[in-house]
């Protein structure tokens, strides 16, 4: 059939298969035959029966000649590796399967010309709570639970929270002034002196109400609020909430809550360190309001215009990280008499803000004034129908809130994702560095112990040949003295035996030795150590260059400005991190597919959310 083409070959091909059919019977019939010969159809002798082995695992079978008994162990070796596989690869399976990001939520897929038309959830907010919460629960506290002193167990978002919006600034800066006017009723006392020492939490209801401290962090409605036990008793006691009936001409929605902070002053006291001399960690204080508002406005006076230390260190340690949240306000800018005392107080505010502020362009600056609270007309030669302006455009981002808190929420949950992903990345590297260093000091540590010992064990074997050669040619001359034969040859080999006389060391000359091997040898290890400690040292204090040399490739094409203010949010906790840490071989493994997780979430679930939260923002149901 080879020499036929097209049709006619699978002509001849399907009538060879008949032939093929009978050749195979016959050959199996042939094999299947008692003699093994030729294909026979008729009766044949039915083939003696065999006697049946006896089982596999009885008695007999064990005691029958080894070659039975080696099948067997072959067959029982290979059902055994073949279970072990078995079970090798269900295990890694389940390990992969572990490992696959399982959301209980489905991102819709979209495509280049779909990303206004996706198909989002009747109810967005569910929905939105629910992604939030498995990113927390799955992604990032498996994590923080073991990273030493867990640097985000407070980034974490409870719910419900209701909106907020904090005000901060130094003593006599209008902050209490402006809330007052914000809410239309005379709530917080006011004053040129430090008139409060507290956090007052302010909300619209339908009936006057105080609360205390105690009551406020168990709020069923606002379950974050339990977080601020961990500041202590001193802290609670200067907290409360104010539930108030405020006029219908009001300003201030329901579903809002404003903060209240006692002025940021300087005290002898606390002159060395700003965050004491209060009774609890104002600047940790603070850094938890601001992690949670909404908006923060940061009131100065132009008195004082950020020139406290407590400001500056608030500033500093509090807010960083946290420029897209807050409002700098020059308040009170009506006490001013001239355009040359606004520039003055607006210049030393900006000069204050470029010392904390590392950049070329400074946060916009708010001038305004509280309203009712102007001298008298001509006391001032300012326009302050342009600072009106600014008041108005302060109030409208206060009104804003609500709509830009699930915004707000998202923005901290992307923040805390990159920080910890950039966290177990340094952490990986530190601790692949720190093991490849400890395995290079054990080997320097092997091969100078071992060498030594290997090096006097071929010494005493030669000098243990030689004493053998020695006896035996000792032996050998007194045989012959004792038989009578002082020949030549006797008397030669006596004189090579004496003339090659070896002795072993005798018994505290060989336990001095020992003795001084081993405190060579702890010495040595003494030393390795103390280097193995040093390089830690190094580590913890170059972590600059490390974070350089592990972000290389994200430099080559750009100067990764966002990498860079990243990473001065991130050195802090990481510090606490490895000073937390005797050694740095037993920071945490997070291994690489957990890092990818994290960078998964953030191309993907990151995008979902915001399309869930610009829903809401569009739904009139949602905002009010």
């Amino acid at each position: 059939c080879g020499d036929l083409t097209g049709s006619r070959q699978r002509r001849c091909r399907r009538s060879l298969r008949p032939l093929a059919v009978v050749g195979a019977v016959a050959t199996w019939s042939f094999l299947a035959s008692s003699g093994g010969g030729l294909l026979a159809f008729g009766a044949r002798k039915a083939p003696p029966e065999e006697p049946k082995p006896p089982p596999l695992l009885s008695l007999e079978f064990w005691q029958q000649p080894s070659q039975e008994r080696l099948r067997a162990s072959c067959a029982l070796l290979t059902l055994a590796a073949l279970a072990g596989g078995a079970a090798a690869a269900k295990r890694w399976k389940n390990v992969q399967d572990n490992r696959m990001l399982k959301r209980p939520y489905t991102i819709p897929e979209f495509g280049p010309d779909q990303r206004s038309k996706v198909a989002l959830p009747v109810d967005c907010e569910a929905e939105l709570i629910r992604i939030v919460t498995f990113i927390q629960d799955v992604i990032l506290k498996p994590i923080d639970e073991r990273l030493p002193g867990r640097p985000f167990e407070y980034d974490f978002h409870s719910f419900p929270f209701t909106p907020m919006v904090l005000v901060i600034g130094n003593h006599s800066s209008g902050k209490s002034t402006f809330v007052n006017k914000f809410l239309g009723k005379e709530v917080q006392q006011t004053g040129v002196a430090p008139t409060d020492d507290g956090f007052t939490i302010l909300e619209r209801r339908a009936a006057d109400e105080t609360e205390d401290g105690p009551t406020v962090l168990g709020c069923p409605e606002n379950r974050p609020f339990g977080e601020l036990q961990r500041f202590g008793q001193i802290f609670s006691g200067h907290l409360r909430r104010k539930r108030l009936q405020l006029p219908k001409n009001s300003s201030m929605p329901v579903n809002l809550q404003i903060v209240d902070t006692p002025g940021m002053i300087d005290l002898p006291a606390n002159a060395g360190n700003e965050s004491s001399g209060r009774g609890y960690n104002f600047v940790e204080v603070i850094r938890w309001w601001a992690k949670r508002a909404d908006l923060i406005l940061l009131l100065f006076d132009p008195d004082k215009p950020g020139t406290t230390g407590e400001t500056l260190e608030v500033l500093i340690k509090s807010l960083t990280g946290l420029n897209h949240k807050f409002l700098v306000i020059l308040n009170k800018v009506d006490k001013l008499d001239n355009s040359v005392d606004f520039a003055r107080a607006y210049g030393a505010l900006g000069w204050a803000l470029s010392k904390v502020i590392k950049r070329k362009d400074i946060p916009q600056i708010y001038t305004m004034y509280n309203e009712g609270m102007q001298g008298p007309e001509g006391a001032t030669t300012l326009p302050l129908k342009a600072f009106d302006l600014k008041r108005h455009e302060v109030i409208e981002e206060v009104m804003r809130v609500p709509q830009r808190h699930n915004d707000n929420i998202i923005t901290n949950l992307e923040d805390t994702l990159r920080q910890a992903e950039m966290i177990s990345t340094i952490v990986q590297v530190i601790r692949s560095r720190v093991r490849a260093r400890l395995l290079r000091l054990q080997a320097w540590a092997a091969t100078s112990i071992l060498v030594p010992v290997i090096v006097a064990y071929q010494l005493w074997k030669v000098v243990a040949i030689h004493l053998a050669a020695q006896h035996a040619a000792e032996a050998e001359v007194a045989a012959a003295a004792s038989r009578g034969r002082r020949s030549r040859m006797a008397a030669s080999a006596s004189g090579e035996g004496a003339a090659q006389e070896w002795e072993l060391p005798g018994f505290w000359i060989s336990v001095g030795a020992v003795v001084v091997y081993s405190l060579i040898s702890a010495g040595v290890l003494r030393f390795l150590w103390a280097y193995f400690l040093q390089y830690q040292r190094e580590l913890f204090l170059n972590l600059d260059r490390i974070f350089e040399e592990t972000y290389a490739d994200h430099f080559i094409h750009n100067d990764g400005e966002d990498l860079r203010a990243r990473w001065q949010v991130v050195r802090g906790k990481l510090a606490g991190i490895l000073l937390a840490t005797p050694l740095f071989l037993m920071l945490p493994i997070i291994d690489p597919w957990e890092i990818q997780r994290m960078k998964e979430v953030q191309a993907k679930d990151m995008w979902y959310l915001r399309q869930l939260a610009r829903q809401l923002r569009q739904s009139p149901a949602s905002t009010k």
